[in-house]
């Protein structure tokens, strides 16, 4: 039992702090409203025999005002919990979704690996809108159920010990089948949802390459995965759903009995005089009210192994706490607060790292190399070398095995990576446009930055003719479905965004990569601006775009094979940069 669903959903409660008024608002309606419908048999009985042995027209009218308040009653305390229930689930899962998601955001790059952006999406908005049909009415529903089985049990006793007797064996025998057969789905069940989250994944990989796969003629391949996935989650569902079924065909049989069995002895009690015609009536209203628990856990049967399931995955997520970048993002506590960096252009220091993704294929061995305030570092080698593990390093994503990377005189791994990046900008080659205003893509959201610094920012990038083009000025809305950008102003977005921080540190990593050498040279002025009074790490593979650097640090296989003044190496015909400029390429 130490991970049995009940557990599991148990797990949920911690989330429901701060909710301490519509939980005892709800502690108070449930009981209320199981109470009204124990009464209603009551009232049955007493109008049945009432009108039997010709007890007057009034109180048979009393008896039957009450009935009718007490339906009416327990239909509003009804509408009441489920909204209210309703509301709670919505703020809790809501929680839960911006605990997910912000969890998700502070995971470094191999998270990212593991879980494509698909099966991301599948878990925090598939499995939690799960789990809000699940509290909102099936957990409400099941302490409701619990808390009927017990009182129709009470009234009967009250009601006929005989009867009483009858039913309670048969009640504990399946409530003993329930507690058995209720998780005996979840293996498979997890298997189909890993399915679905596999489909998403695929999904969302395949479609934004679409374009690229239709032109090389990969659409055929596509579909025939497609087909594959879909094949093993059909096979997988049907799994799920023939155990699933088992339990919903036995109570369906189970609660059928009960309304035969309790007819028979009903009518033989009445028989021998045992049992008048009222009793025999509350009898068989309270063995079809002993159905409703049962059959109503039945309908929502596979949607709790579901909520199980998701509760399992949801829990396993927020669990993983791999890679240790520096400060909160790593999940743990934040460093001590030290002195801050010091202000203008920061130094730049790597003492003997070595740094691996993977245990035993090191990526950086003894690295060394010092930049002094202000300068300019170009970084080349090939493919694989270890260049945007440098840049990586330098901005907190990562941590080194081994050795020590220095800014400003602090080792990073003890900033607080707020303090870090706020001094460091970072541009690569792939520029993320979002579905927003240019405001907000500049300003990454922060809606407190004027329009003054985002104007001026456009204008050190040189964006200041794009924008006057643009219908909308800064309120135009750009990305997927939106309008479109070339590369080389999605690159100059980026640029601007670095203009707006205002940062100490320049990373680039191949930050002209999908640029044509005319759109290049464009670019030039608006990265020379930028550079310009500012420590600076290029990584490039074409040598001859790092004329604007003061040194060279040569990488192969993660090793620095060369490092000193560019123009010394430039001029040096048996040095390994003057080489790659010859050939023109660094891979």
């Amino acid at each position: 039992m130490a991970d049995s669903p009940w557990r599991r959903l148990r797990g949920l409660g911690r989330h429901l702090s701060g909710e301490r008024g519509p939980l005892a608002l709800l502690a108070l309606v449930v009981p209320l409203g199981v109470g009204l419908q124990l009464v209603a048999p009551e009232m049955l009985r007493r109008f049945v025999d009432g009108a039997l042995s010709g007890s007057p027209d009034g109180l048979l009218l009393t008896v039957a005002a009450w009935y009718c308040a007490a339906a009416l009653g327990q239909t509003a305390l009804s509408t009441g919990g489920d909204h209210l229930a309703a509301r709670l689930a919505w703020r809790t899962t809501n929680r839960l979704r911006a605990e997910l998601v912000d969890h998700c955001l502070r995971r470094p790059a191999p998270f990212y690996q593991r879980h494509p952006p698909g099966e991301l999406v599948d878990r925090v908005d598939g499995d939690v809108t799960r789990l809000a049909g699940v509290m909102s009415s099936l957990l409400l529903e099941v302490a409701a159920q619990a808390l009927l089985v017990v009182g129709i049990l009470v009234a009967l006793f009250r009601l006929d010990q005989v009867l009483a007797l009858v039913f309670a064996p048969f009640t504990v025998c399946t409530l003993l089948l329930l507690r058995r057969l209720v998780g005996r789905a979840v293996p498979f069940v997890t298997a189909r949802q890993t399915s679905v989250a596999d489909l998403l994944g695929f999904l969302e990989e395949r479609l934004a390459c679409a374009e690229d796969l239709t032109a090389n003629g990969a659409a055929p391949a596509t579909m025939r995965a497609l087909e594959d996935r879909l094949g093993t989650l059909y096979e997988r569902a049907r799994r799920a759903a023939r155990v699933s079924v088992r339990w919903p065909a036995t109570v369906q049989g189970l609660s059928a009995a009960s309304v035969v069995l309790a007819l028979v002895v009903s009518v033989w009690l009445h028989a021998r005089g045992q049992l008048t015609t009222g009793t025999a009536f509350a009898a068989l209203s309270y063995a079809m009210l002993l159905r409703r628990p049962l059959l109503a856990l039945t309908a929502r049967f596979q949607e709790l192994e579901s909520a199980v399931v998701s509760v399992g995955r949801l829990a396993e997520l927020l669990r993983e706490h791999d890679g240790h970048p520096p400060g909160p993002a790593a999940g743990g506590p934040r460093p001590a607060a030290g002195p801050p960096l010091p202000a203008g252009p920061l130094d730049v220091r790597f003492d003997a790292v070595c740094f691996h993704y993977e245990p035993g294929e090191p990526v950086l061995t003894d690295v060394s190399f010092r930049l002094r305030p202000g300068e300019r570092l170009g970084v080349v080698g090939r493919t694989g070398s270890g260049k945007s593990t440098v840049v990586r390093l330098l901005f907190g994503l990562h941590r080194p095995a081994a050795g020590s990377v220095v800014l400003g005189g602090r080792e990073i791994r003890t900033m607080d990576v707020r303090a870090l990046r706020a001094k460091v900008a970072l541009i690569t080659q792939e520029v993320h446009v979002f579905h927003a205003t240019l405001r907000d893509n500049l300003a990454f959201f922060d809606r407190s930055v004027d329009d003054r610094r985002l104007l001026d920012a456009l204008e050190q990038a040189g964006l200041t003719g794009w924008l006057r083009d643009l219908p909308d000025g800064l309120d135009t809305v750009l990305g997927a479905g939106a309008r479109g950008m070339s590369a080389g102003e999605e690159q100059l977005v980026a640029l601007a965004r670095a203009f707006l921080r205002d940062p100490a540190l320049v990373l680039m990593d191949e930050p002209t990569a999908r640029l044509d050498p005319h759109t290049e040279e464009l670019l030039v002025p608006a990265m020379e601006r930028l550079l310009h009074g500012r420590t600076a790490v290029v990584v490039q593979h074409r040598p001859h775009a790092l004329r604007h650097v003061d040194r060279i640090l040569v990488l192969d296989r993660g090793r620095v094979v060369e490092h000193g003044e560019r123009t010394a190496l430039a001029a040096d015909p048996a040095s390994r940069f003057h080489g790659l400029l010859h050939t023109g390429r660094a891979a």
